[in-house]
């Protein structure tokens, strides 16, 4: 169950982030169009790394049962 709650930390955390920069684009904080590429690909990555916490959190509950 470690393992667990490591990922489901981890994955509060990026969503979190990922939150946080999708509010910056949306109020207009980002000052350049490089730090608005720098800001999607951000977003990109947190989502992907996501979605592989989840999809691993899966497999760990699986393996539990």
């Amino acid at each position: 169950m470690d393992a667990l709650h490591l990922a489901d930390h981890l994955y509060k955390k990026l969503r979190q982030r990922r939150e946080d920069i999708q509010v910056s684009l949306g109020t207009g904080n980002i000052g350049s169009f490089d730090e608005y590429k720098y800001a999607v690909g951000q977003i990109k990555g947190l989502t992907f790394m996501e979605d592989e916490i989840r999809s691993a959190m899966k497999a760990i509950e699986y393996a539990d049962d």
